[in-house]
């Protein structure tokens, strides 16, 4: 009896060690496994799917590259030194045009002269109005068409740059911080689409591209630019 007792309680014992060491070992898988697949479980148990894997993501401050890409600056100094040359062509004719005014009115009314300067002067006026629209109308027109080149050549060095680094995701964002005093900067920065990023951003890169393939006499030696951090 005493043995069939202690040979029962050397087999509990046996059992209980048993039990132990499958705990441990349960305790230690846990440990190695880590809670990444424990969330994985948790997520995919509430309904919701697991967020992917080995994404890398970059962003591009475009409003700082169009300020400061030399190529985009050339071409709308070009349009703007065009227009103001327009504007002294307006100035200059709408003088002409108040001088034969002055000589309209020491006419006397209902002469054959009066009213050949009287039309001549109805006609530069509608035709300067004309040229005016037209001129406003054609920079309008280019001016969005350097708008396009420079954002599609934007589009080709991200898309080159994502290529070559395996960048998956490339972010419009505003690093330019936001003024208190005015309400446009504050409104801008609030309605921003990247809250925060932390070393992802690749303006600097783009931009130096872009000016290195733009001939230049004026691009600081070469030197990249920086964009600013926040």
């Amino acid at each position: 009896m005493r043995l069939m007792v202690h040979g029962r309680i050397r087999l509990q014992q046996g059992v209980l060690n048993v039990r132990i060491t499958l705990l441990s070992a349960t305790i230690v898988a846990s440990m190695l496994i880590g809670p990444g697949i424990l969330f994985e479980n948790q997520v995919k148990a509430q309904g919701q799917p697991a967020a992917p894997r080995g994404t890398n993501v970059a962003v591009v401050d475009v409003g700082f590259i169009f300020k400061n890409a030399t190529r985009f600056k050339q071409s709308m100094d070009d349009i703007k030194n065009d227009d103001e040359r327009f504007k002294q062509e307006v100035l200059a004719k709408q003088e002409a045009m108040q001088a034969a005014v002055q000589n309209l009115q020491k006419m006397q009314k209902g002469g054959t002269d009066y009213k050949i300067l009287e039309e001549q002067i109805a006609g530069d006026q509608t035709k300067l109005r004309l040229d005016m629209a037209r001129k406003q109308k054609e920079r309008i027109e280019q001016e969005a068409k350097v708008y396009f080149n420079a954002y599609r050549e934007l589009e080709d060095h991200i898309n080159k740059f994502a290529t070559t680094y395996g960048i998956d995701l490339v972010l419009r964002f505003n690093a330019e911080e936001m003024d208190p005093s005015q309400p446009e900067s504050v409104l801008n920065g609030i309605n921003r689409f990247v809250v925060y990023q932390r070393d992802l951003n690749i303006t600097g890169h783009i931009l130096d591209t872009m000016n290195r393939q733009t001939p230049t006499a004026d691009r600081n030696n070469g030197a990249p630019f920086v964009p600013p951090r926040r």
